[in-house]
């Protein structure tokens, strides 16, 4: 291990970067940017089949896109505090590195909470019970006060505002580090929560469903990419806790930033990674390994648009989604059994949408992140 060089001539004060955080640092690289990659490739799949070739693009969608965009964001402000060698670097670089880590805490909380906000609301398009509507409502209630609660905290907690990264300044009034651990447990904890419940709920659902096997593990399998999200939050809970004790600051901050944007990108690849259904079961077929061995109109992902409203059109679209050998029921409308006719038409044309609607009201029946 090669020690830093020695520091230039002049006074101007110096911090060290050591081997660990260079380390770490190049760790956080070569993590987060082939998940950025990675998480980019559903999102444009869920775009493509959001507006084309009929524009389907829900405010889930737009929620969506502000999360990522916000992600990103958070993932270039700490890109600051990654050395990828041993180096002495001055006090402006310092202050510019925790200046920026500072603010990358509530554009976290922002994308989060954007990013959760999309799935809740994909999921409320789905012809649920009143129970599961009334769970994803209460978690849109909590997600929200919980972005809001958290970003609000770290822009008033120190006096006078820049306090909250600037050391130098002598008459600051900031929270000790044992109240801002237990905040950021509180948050840590609700977030994790959050997370495995917007993991588990679509799991859950679509599992119960009596759908071919392979459709159900490939469902279950793509939407539960986000217990991975789960996992990067308890690591970064982990970390945390011992921040107050550290020996190397720099280094558990490097740590931190990278669980924190593992988290992100992997929600952003859940939210999204259900778009890749349609592909994959093309795949699939090419090999003789069909998911669906009936009408293939007929799934979870194809839904005529006049069954998503409440009551029996919601009962019958749940019966549909729960039998593979379903067909339209005498008691639809014309309109209901011309537009399966058209959407098998769209399929033939190449229409890669992953519903079966093709008007304006998709964005009320249009299922998970199609």
């Amino acid at each position: 291990m090669e020690p830093p060089p020695g520091p230039p001539p002049g006074p101007s004060p110096m911090f060290p970067i050591n081997e660990r955080i260079a380390l770490l640092s190049r760790v956080h690289i070569g993590t987060t940017i082939p998940l950025l990659v990675l998480c980019l490739i559903p999102f444009f799949a869920r775009m493509y089949i959001r507006i084309w070739p009929v524009w389907r693009f829900g405010v889930d969608d737009g929620f969506i896109v502000a999360g990522l965009l916000f992600a990103i964001t958070d993932w270039a402000l700490l890109e600051e505090e990654q050395y990828v060698k041993p180096q002495l670097i001055s006090l402006e670089q310092t202050m510019l590195a925790v200046k920026l880590a500072y603010f990358a805490i509530p554009v976290w909380s922002i994308a989060m909470t954007l990013i959760k906000t999309s799935i809740i609301l994909t999921l409320l398009r789905l012809p649920l019970k009143r129970s599961y509507k009334g769970m994803l409502y209460a978690l849109l209630v909590v997600q929200l006060t919980f972005g809001t609660a958290n970003t609000i905290y770290n822009f008033a907690k120190c006096q006078p505002f820049h306090a909250s990264w600037d050391m130098t300044v002598k008459d600051r009034r900031c929270p000790s580090n044992e109240t801002d651990l237990v905040v950021s447990n509180l948050m840590s904890a609700l977030n994790i929560v959050t997370d495995l419940l917007l993991s588990v709920t679509p799991m859950f659902i679509f599992w119960n469903l009596h759908r071919p096997l392979r459709e159900r593990i490939l469902i279950c399998g793509l939407t539960g990419v986000g217990l991975f999200a789960t996992f990067a939050s308890i690591m970064k809970v982990v970390v945390i806790a011992g921040w107050t004790t550290a020996q190397d600051p720099w280094a558990t901050a490097v740590s931190i930033a990278t669980w924190t944007i593992t988290e992100q990108f992997v929600s952003i690849l859940a939210a999204c990674s259900p778009s890749l259904k349609k592909p994959i079961e093309n795949l699939l077929n090419k090999f003789g390994i069909p998911l669906v061995e009936q009408d293939p109109n007929i799934s979870f992902m194809h839904i005529p648009p006049d069954m998503g409203g409440s009551g029996a059109s919601r009962r019958l679209a749940r019966r549909r989604l729960d039998d593979g050998e379903a067909q339209l029921s005498p008691a639809l409308s014309h309109t209901a059994t011309a537009e399966t006719s058209r959407n098998r038409d769209a399929e033939g044309c190449g229409d890669k949408s992953l519903t079966s609607s093709v008007t304006g009201s998709t964005s009320r029946t249009a299922l998970w992140a199609t």
